[in-house]
């Protein structure tokens, strides 16, 4: 053997050793680089949840004496006497010492001056806050109710404070006020300091508009300016409120950072947990090293044989070296990400193009893990999604490529199959290897994965179509209660997309005015003669024809348009009634969405200011869906207050009556036509509807049974006691010019039968 080839294999041979051992360190240092991101995500929840429990506390406190105003002083003309009494300063004294971080309580009114205070000094001039963040904030946006200020040097003792304010509603749901709480940011400075372990470690509490409120190292420089340079990725990713990892240079010390976002739930504030690229990838240098000396004998060995053409070798080892791990690799799983995997698909795409075989595309989620977010904490939730991304891991060949491609959501590129058989049994695989229970936060979970496949380049001939495809199987499966996968059908129909055109109709049947109003009659069983109407939603649809509410009513409230469908059907019921001859209630029904997301005191005043209908003649129909919230009874009484009725309806049907009629004192109660169809047949419906109108009557309560039928069932309805019954004996839902023609009819019988009345007496 010639020596200059001797002495090339020797070059080549030493190459291959070094690209081995490079090879080596690279997933060793990768290891590291993900325990680095973990440890950071880590830490920036621990500091979180310690940030959150400190503003909890605080705002149970502002609660706590909001909650000791009694009602006859939310008014401005009583406020300012009850805040500035010695009792009120008691108060506010003993709440300001419940907790350390606290210096100082104050109640403001709704012209930002204050009048009371948990200081002991005596307020001898006017002291007005109106040139402050946080009042100008909460006395313009009515949706507001809570605000973080900026932080503060206080000039005679030199501390650093926060204010945190709590807005205070008047009788009617106005601005009354507000209660100001002043935080020593020391404690906040004490949390950072804790857990500052390394020289390089930044900590910052910032607010949600990017104003830093605590931070550590050298607090004094960063308290008051704003975590982020404009228009760059940082301020995009604290503007969305999202828990995330990403890499930004710092406005504090100019360097580039990986920094661990961590967004507080209820406070418009979040944690950042930092450390600088050039730490974390200090191993990289000697990786870098590793590479060029190898490059050096790959550039000999080619220089001594070019035939060879180890170029190439040497470009691939330098492009991968360059790539970065962090923007392709999920945090917590280790797994490769969306961004990953989008440019893995696409190149399993051309090699099967290449190779005219076939490979699967499995979108798994798993199910209801909000439900195991809420039940078990997310700390909990975090590890479920960790022993599912290793579970799915330990079930897939070496050829499989797996990701994290959402929350809870995975991706699998099964490669290669041969046919729809080959995905049914890894699809049955899988939910095998999820039968046994995951243990997290000390309890075993029982865990479920829903999962979508397609198959290409049958059911997609691109990564766009196969992904779409997955997708609707998996959106299949999800609707289905009893489904755990699917293959995609060209036969399954994608009720997203149906659904997005009942929404888009709903849009423009509000825009057009095709919703119309009908009226179902009720009849005062103790006078025998109408006691008012329920206002009924009907959608004539220009193609369809008449629509029922159970059709469309739920889209709406998932869509949220029930909030200006309802708050035209108040409008609409409340002007018909005033064009009735006789001064009949009618009756509303409160979506619970519309009642949880809209102003629905200022609803319900709209509609009666513009109807001119006396408040008295209205009634407002709410469920127990209804969560009875401090919120909700408060609204609900305010809106007692105005002269409005607030009635119960389907009474008995939900697990919670007994306790709603405990929580709020309604004006009726709805008995559920379910109970009334059966009280002829079925002694328990007997049975609960006659204990239903005794506690009724116990609780000074009206009641109206609905689905009326036959007359038998009105008699013994009578007999039971009821108040009121309404249903198809009486009159059918009817549109307004026919309700209206119904009306006069009663109206004339009424004025037919006095008269008969006054012709006895006189005959008498």
């Amino acid at each position: 053997m010639p020596a200059y080839l001797i002495i090339v294999i020797g070059i080549l041979t030493a190459a291959a050793a070094m690209i081995g051992a490079a090879f080596l360190f690279l997933g060793g240092h990768n290891d590291d680089l993900a325990k680095a991101e973990g440890d950071l995500v880590s830490l920036a929840l621990a500091v979180q949840q310690q940030v959150s429990r400190v503003f909890q506390s605080i705002e149970n406190v502002l609660c706590d004496v909001i909650g000791r105003i009694p009602q006859a002083c939310l008014t401005a003309s009583e406020f300012d006497g009850f805040a500035g009494s010695q009792a009120t300063k008691a108060v506010l004294i003993g709440a300001a010492h419940s907790l350390p971080s606290l210096v100082r309580i104050d109640l403001v009114n709704a012209r930002g001056r204050i009048i009371g205070t948990s200081s002991p000094r005596p307020i001898h001039d006017p002291i007005y806050l109106t040139g402050t963040s946080y009042y100008r904030a909460l006395s313009t946006d009515e949706s507001l109710i809570l605000f973080l200020g900026e932080p503060m040097r206080v000039r005679t003792t030199g501390k650093w404070v926060l204010c945190l304010a709590r807005k205070i509603k008047d009788a009617d749901g106005g601005f009354l006020g507000m209660i100001v709480s002043t935080i020593d940011l020391s404690h906040m400075q004490k949390i950072v300091a804790e857990h500052l372990k390394t020289r390089t470690l930044a900590i910052t509490i910032y607010r949600r508009d990017g104003m830093i409120l605590a931070h550590g190292p050298a607090p004094e420089r960063a308290l008051g300016r704003r975590l982020w340079n404009p228009d760059t990725p940082l301020q995009r990713m604290i503007a969305k409120g999202s828990s995330t990892l990403i890499r930004d240079v710092s406005r504090l010390d100019k360097q580039e950072r990986l920094i661990a976002l961590d967004p507080l739930a209820n406070y418009p504030a979040g944690v950042a947990v930092s450390r600088p690229v050039s730490d974390i990838m200090a191993g990289k240098r000697l990786e870098a090293r590793l590479i060029r000396f190898i490059a050096y004998l790959m550039d000999l060995a080619i220089d001594t044989a070019s035939l060879l053409g180890l170029r190439h070798v040497k470009t691939g080892i330098l492009r991968a070296a360059s790539e970065s791990y962090l923007s392709r690799h999920d945090i917590l799983t280790k797994l490769p990400n969306r961004l990953l995997f989008v440019e893995e698909l696409k190149r399993t795409f051309a090699v099967c193009q290449r190779s005219s075989t076939s490979f699967a595309l499995h979108i798994l989620d798993v199910a209801k893990f909000k439900d195991i977010n809420d039940n078990y904490g997310h700390a909990a939730g975090d590890e479920i999604i960790q022993i599912v991304a290793r579970r799915l891991r330990e079930r897939l060949r070496k050829s499989d490529f797996i990701a994290r491609i959402g929350g809870d959501e995975f991706a699998i590129i099964q490669r290669p199959v041969r046919g729809r058989q080959q995905i049914t049994d890894l699809a049955k695989n899988i939910q095998d290897a999820m039968k046994v229970p995951c243990t997290a936060a000390n309890a075993d979970v029982e865990v479920a994965l829903a999962i979508g496949a397609a198959m290409a380049p049958a059911d997609g001939k691109t990564p766009t179509e196969l992904m779409k495809a997955a997708d609707v199987a998996l959106h299949a499966v999800k609707s289905d209660a009893s489904g755990s996968y699917q293959l995609y059908d060209a036969d399954i129909k994608d009720t997203r997309a149906e659904r997005r055109a009942l929404d888009d109709a709903l849009k423009n049947a509000l825009e057009s005015r095709e919703f119309e109003l009908f009226y179902q009659p009720i009849l005062d069983l103790t006078t025998n003669q109408m006691w008012g109407c329920e206002a009924l939603i009907r959608w004539r649809h220009p193609a369809k024809g008449m629509i029922p509410p159970l059709q469309f009513i739920p889209a709406a409230e998932e869509s949220g348009l029930i909030g200006p469908i309802g708050d035209w059907i108040l409008e609409e019921a409340c002007s018909t009634a005033m064009t009735w001859g006789l001064p009949l209630q009618v009756s509303v029904n409160l979506s619970p969405v519309q009642f949880k997301r809209r102003d629905v005191l200022a609803s319900v005043k709209k509609a009666l200011s513009l109807s001119g209908l006396p408040a008295h003649r209205l009634v407002l129909e709410i469920t127990e869906s209804v969560k009875l919230t401090e919120e909700a009874v408060a609204t609900l009484k305010r809106l007692k207050d105005l002269g409005v009725s607030i009635s119960l309806d389907d009474f008995g049907t939900g697990y919670a009556s007994m306790s709603y009629l405990r929580s709020f004192p309604f004006d009726k109660i709805k008995i559920d036509q379910s109970f009334v169809r059966g009280i002829m047949d079925s002694p328990d419906s007997r049975a609960i509807i006659k204990a239903t109108i005794g506690l009724a009557k116990d609780l000074k309560m009206s009641t109206t049974a609905e689905g009326v039928e036959t007359s038998e069932q009105l008699n013994a309805l009578r007999i039971a006691g009821a108040s009121q019954a309404q249903g198809y004996l009486i009159a059918k839902p009817m549109p307004r010019e026919e309700v209206a023609a119904f009306i006069m009819d009663a109206r004339k019988t009424q004025l037919s039968r006095r008269d008969e009345k006054h012709s006895l007496h006189a005959i008498a």
